[in-house]
């Protein structure tokens, strides 16, 4: 009852400091870019970027601010964008990858299919990494012997996809939880207190830009969209036979990573408040300024437009059929097992 009484509040005081907007006027109008973590990694990067580079594509200029919302992997975010945030335009937010299947194997306040999306300035590689200390330079060793790796929400991309490594290739990998943000993980890796954690490539390249160069850590499983350089690494899709039960698992949980860094606002905005977005963040996307930023901050930009995040998204729930949310379910289940 409190919760609930809380959320009230919560939006309460978020409206009485958001007034509508109409469609193709937001001059003089504030819009709040919401992160599904905490600071420190490429999640804030990429909604850094954007929150400094959209207002000038939406009509009006609107002035624009950061906002950092860490909790659940993602998950608190986004049942704050459906549930609590203003659905006038005013607020728009990233999904965490990861969290978009949540819905199918967890009780949660949010359906991403409900979520009008913008698009994504990258769907990205990314791979479980060991650091090199540790001497693990293959997929055999962490097979063969227990690391612990660093994760925030039980929810998120870097906590689901070792689980589902763990299961199904055998993988030895025992997860520590509640990181607020990539940040936090690299430090406790650089302090020995993990030894190493699952993050997209440009994570590193983004943040810890000598670490991949100097070999500090270490790829030893591709997962998602393929990279150059983790050319030489296998790929979890590669050590699953095509069409098996454990392919399909792998499949729908995948999808997440396919729609990549993804923006959208909250279901029940007006249709021409999203179709504004829409072309403001396409504009963004083509813009060769915009592009040159992500280059400096040293991160992927392998663009997804929403038309494409739409499609990978109904696919990959038609794809979860009952003995497959079943499996999934199963990955979810255990919070305390790695």
């Amino acid at each position: 009852m409190y919760k609930t009484l809380k959320l009230a509040a919560l939006a309460v005081g978020v409206s009485a400091f958001a007034l509508p907007v109409a469609a193709g006027n937001y001059a003089g109008k504030t819009i709040t870019v919401q992160v599904p973590s905490g600071s420190g990694g490429t999640y804030h990067v990429y909604c850094q970027l954007v929150q400094r580079n959209i207002g000038k594509f939406i009509p009006g200029n609107p002035k624009t601010l950061i906002q950092n919302l860490p909790g659940g992997g993602g998950a608190k975010s986004a049942a704050y964008m459906a549930n609590v945030a203003p659905k006038d335009g005013t607020f728009l937010s990233m999904i965490a990858p990861g969290t978009i299947t949540t819905p199918l194997v967890r009780k949660v306040k949010f359906d991403a299919r409900k979520f009008n999306w913008l698009g994504a300035p990258a769907a990205r590689s990314s791979a479980v990494w060991l650091w090199h200390t540790t001497g693990v330079s293959s997929l055999k060793q962490i097979q063969e012997k227990e690391y612990t790796i660093a994760t925030s929400g039980f929810s998120s991309a870097g906590s689901v996809f070792p689980r589902l490594a763990n299961q199904l290739l055998g993988t030895k990998l025992k997860l520590i939880y509640g990181y607020k943000g990539g940040g936090a993980m690299n430090v406790s890796i650089e302090r020995g207190e993990t030894f190493g954690r699952w993050n997209f490539r440009s994570g590193f390249t983004g943040v810890r830009p000598t670490w991949i160069p100097e070999k500090k850590i270490i790829p030893v499983l591709a997962v998602g969209p393929r990279h150059p350089g983790l050319k030489d690494v296998p790929h979890f899709a590669d050590l699953l036979k095509e069409g098996t039960y454990e392919r399909k698992l792998y499949d729908v949980l995948g999808m997440n990573l396919e729609v990549g860094q993804a923006f959208y606002v909250p279901p029940g905005t007006p249709k021409g408040v999203i179709d504004d977005y829409r072309v403001a963040f396409n504009k963004m996307l083509d813009d060769k300024a915009f592009q040159d930023e992500i280059e400096k901050r040293r991160v992927e930009y392998s663009p997804v437009r929403w038309q494409q995040i739409e499609k990978l998204i109904d696919n990959g729930f038609k794809a979860a059929t009952p003995d497959v949310v079943k499996g999934l379910q199963g990955i979810y289940a255990k919070k305390k097992a790695s």
